[in-house]
């Protein structure tokens, strides 16, 4: 205070205006000093610098990656231009037969809008083909291939969605009928990397007209892949005004509609709610048509807008063109990775904490000459920036290895180059500097609060302080861990168990073959075609049927006792079958019989339901639903119950089983089922493939084993199982790098004493156990705190599941046990080491 004056006079001479207090204070010109400081502690402590920047890269990645997934699953059809006014038309209808939410509309839907209502911009109407939408054949040259992303679209889906052209003009690509807009991979796959307009592929298309037949259309345009982050996904885009040359009334049928999709871009002055509620005129229209047409009350329909934006993660109804987002493992896979960071961290601030013992009189050396306290905050919290750095850098590394097995479990397609999103960019940048602060903040408040009068003479036990919360972290760190291990045993003891109990009927040595063009041959001629798959001894069995076990279908039949009458009617899914299909899957009949071949009149007259469906139609015994009449909706016959079977798992062990009625209705039969044994596979499958060959010539020939195809039930919590794995390890093997060093750290700063114990006669073991015991009770304690949260998390996760596993004491323990052992094993070798030190070596100064 007393220099000041004299030294701004002395600045204010030279032109200048300068403070004492200000030159002192300021610390800018001390930034590379403290760079240099920096990285000179990093490269003495090497050990404690590589466990804190190794934890802190891999719980980075960690967050990373799912940052990268979370934006992915949030940005859906955000980058369509105007995305905010762009709406989709969903349904809500109320009939006679039950209550349904759907996303597709009436055919005329779209060409009413654009005539009659002003208020959208723009309207377009996307229509997969009607009856074949997930396996339309397309031919060129020699190249046959299966497509699934195949739709009919109106001109106006390249104004209203955002689809880049690399080849050809958007306002004319759909134009005329038989255009086809190919994406960049699509085209490459059928012509290679010539032009390839102009050119023709050739389609099979199944209009439901009776017939089906291979067509040419004329390629128009290439556009860019759909991007991943888009519910409308497509490979081939077809001219919507080829479907009126098949279906003259398209435009006009209210009654006899298939799956539109309509997507309207409203004005900007337009009131979505009012525009929703004047789409009513058109429900009421159809209405009247459908009265005029049967004679008898039509249900009542409401129109609602779904913005487009909100699809993926807000939209589970009926018809969605593209599987959901799942709030649930988007909750989960965030919080592993913040668990994973976690750890890290506390790894970084209990290391720190626990060096603060080693430049205790640093601190008060600068303090001393007159550094004030802001100043060496700013210092530590630096050494903890230049380290998150390092650690974040290491993390892109890392990332690119996480990501493949990522991709694997979670079915995305997630890249490095996702980082150039700006919400990425964004949130990564706000984790760097919340990683760096939280875990820098600690070390840099304690290590600065100490006096240096004190430092110096001797009064400080630096060793002793913040002992307390040393323990609180390491005993977080196994918590977390700990938690980790019982919630991926637990889901991989679900996952067993679901796979392992019994399903009801047979799953092994079963190859399917989805028949996919020319199907009409198989339901004309499926007795023949079994006939000579049977021909070889290998295949024991060959039965025909709409779907198999695994597949997710939700066709079903309303059934009712009054003529013509389904108001009211109970719904029981249905899977059509030949009279091979209960004996092939080895079904129990648990009353009457199974469907007979020597009796025809099964062909028309025969039902046989499962034993839920019992309940679905009012029955308590099965014997008594035996010789029941019962009215379908489908085609309004009428059918006796012949049998019931037991339930049978064919859904997975997720759900209950559903009602469900067994029919012989050929026309809906498109899939082959062979029961085998693999004695010589090489034989047998060159005799299948011969058979297909014959009765299916120039249809790509595609196979499946049935437990393959069952296991897909359970995608999701085999990817749960399996990221819950490697993040279990990771934490484990992070939290056992921090206990490492925290270990080795006490062994150094305590080796003196133990130098002592030695000279006394203290043991090895006795020198082990002195450094374990500090840690045992810690990660014992760690598992207490860790099971209450497990047991809720485990218990909430398993309540999704009809039939699960229950939560026991004995994952827990294990758990515990398995951390405490990894715990004790990492303690005791840096123990072993310390004991095995030459005493003479730490008391020589002595």
């Amino acid at each position: 205070d007393a220099l000041d004056p004299e030294f701004d006079k002395v600045w204010t001479r030279r032109g200048k205006s300068r403070s004492l207090h200000r030159e002192n204070r300021s610390g800018s010109g001390l930034l590379p000093h403290y760079l240099l400081t920096a990285f000179r502690k990093i490269r003495r402590q090497k050990l404690f610098s590589a466990v804190n920047i190794a934890g802190l890269a891999v719980g980075l990645a960690c967050c990373a990656v799912i940052i990268l997934y979370v934006v992915n699953e949030l940005s859906y059809d955000r980058f369509h231009p105007a995305s905010d006014r762009i709406y989709r038309i969903a349904s809500h209808t109320v009939n006679a037969v039950g209550e349904t939410t759907g996303v597709a509309t009436g055919n005329p839907m779209a060409p009413t809008i654009r005539r009659d209502f002003p208020q959208a911009e723009e309207v377009v109407r996307i229509t997969p083909p009607p009856e074949n939408a997930d396996h339309v054949l397309a031919v060129c040259g020699e190249k046959r291939f299966f497509e699934n992303r195949v739709w009919f679209a109106d001109e106006s889906v390249f104004n209203t969605f955002r689809i880049p052209f690399l080849q050809g003009d958007s306002g004319q690509a759909l134009r005329d009928p038989f255009s086809v807009v190919l994406t960049e991979s699509t085209a490459r796959k059928y012509f290679g990397v010539e032009p390839v307009l102009g050119k023709t592929v050739r389609l099979e298309i199944d209009y439901d007209t009776g017939a089906t037949e291979l067509e040419d259309f004329r390629v128009t345009g290439v556009v860019r892949d759909a991007p991943r982050n888009t519910h409308f996904k497509y490979d081939l885009l077809l001219s919507g005004s080829t479907l009126l040359r098949h279906l003259p009334d398209y435009d006009t049928n209210y009654l006899d509609h298939h799956y539109d999709y309509t997507y309207v871009r409203l004005a900007p002055s337009a009131d979505p709610a009012a525009f929703g509620g004047m789409l009513r005129r058109i429900a009421e229209e159809g209405a009247r048509v459908y009265e005029q047409r049967f004679n008898r009350p039509a249900g009542k329909t409401d129109y609602f807008l779904q913005p487009v934006a909100s699809i993926h993660m807000r939209s589970r109804f009926q018809g969605e063109i593209d599987p959901p987002g799942n709030w649930t493992y988007i909750s989960i896979y965030s919080l592993i990775a913040l668990l994973i960071l976690l750890i890290g961290c506390l790894n970084f601030i209990n290391l720190s904490a626990a060096l603060s013992a080693t430049r205790t009189k640093e601190v008060g050396l600068r303090k001393v000459i007159g550094a004030a306290r802001g100043q060496l905050v700013r210092q530590f919290l630096g050494e903890s920036f230049l380290v998150t750095f390092l650690a974040f850098l290491i993390s892109l590394g890392l990332m690119a290895v996480l990501l493949v097995p990522f991709n694997r479990m979670a079915g995305t397609e997630l890249t490095l180059a996702g980082l150039t999103q700006p919400a990425v960019l964004l949130s990564l940048v706000a984790l760097l500097f919340l990683v760096a602060f939280g875990s820098g903040a600690y070390p840099a408040f304690l290590l600065t609060s100490f006096r240096p009068a004190v430092i110096f003479r001797g009064e400080l036990d630096p060793a002793s302080r913040g002992a307390w919360v040393q323990k609180a972290l390491v005993i977080g760190q196994f918590a977390v861990s700990i938690f980790l291990v019982i919630c991926s045993v637990t889901a991989f003891r679900q996952l067993g168990f679901m796979r392992g109990q019994a399903l009801g009927f047979d799953l092994q040595n079963k190859i399917v073959l989805p028949v996919q063009s020319n199907v009409s041959h198989l339901r004309r001629d499926y007795e023949a075609i079994k006939r000579d798959f049977l021909a070889h001894p290998d295949i024991l069995a060959a039965t025909v049927s709409s779907s198999v076990p695994g597949d997710l279908e939700e066709s079903g039949y309303y059934l009712t006792t009054r003529e013509g009458d389904f108001r009211g009617a109970p719904r029981l899914l249905v899977n059509t079958v030949d009279f091979d299909f209960i004996p092939s899957y080895g079904l129990k009949m648990i009353a009457g019989r199974a469907f007979d071949p020597a009796n025809r009149s099964d062909l028309n007259e025969a039902f046989v339901i499962n034993r839920a469906g019992l309940k679905e139609l009012g029955i308590l015994r099965p014997e008594e639903a035996v010789g029941k009449r019962f009215q379908a909706h489908y085609n309004r016959r009428w059918k006796t119950i012949i049998g019931v079977v037991e339930d049978f798992h064919y859904r997975g062990m997720r759900e209950t089983v559903r009602p469900l009625l067994l029919d012989i209705e050929p026309s809906l039969m498109d899939t082959l089922t062979l029961s085998v044994r693999t004695s010589d596979p090489a034989s047998l499958m060159t005799h299948v493939r011969s058979v297909w060959e014959n009765h299916f010539p120039g249809v790509p020939f595609a196979f499946s084993y049935l437990s393959e195809r069952f296991d897909r039930l359970y995608r999701y919590e085999e990817q749960m199982g399996n990221l819950l794995a490697l993040t279990t390890i990771l934490g484990l093997v992070i939290a056992c790098l921090g206990l490492f060093g925290l270990a080795y750290f006490i062994a150094n700063l305590r080796r003196k004493e133990i130098g002592i114990r030695r000279v006394l006669g203290a043991s090895q073991g006795d020198v082990v156990a002195l450094l374990s015991k500090r840690f045992a009770g810690l990660v014992l304690l760690s598992a207490l705190l860790a099971g209450l949260p497990a047991w809720f998390a485990v218990n909430r996760w398993l309540q999704d599941f009809a039939y699960r596993v229950r939560p026991g004491g004995f994952v827990f323990a294990a758990a515990a046990a398995g951390a405490l052992a990894i715990a004790l094993a990492t303690v005791g070798l840096q123990g072993w080491k310390a004991a095995r030190r030459n005493p003479v070596d730490s008391l020589r100064n002595e």
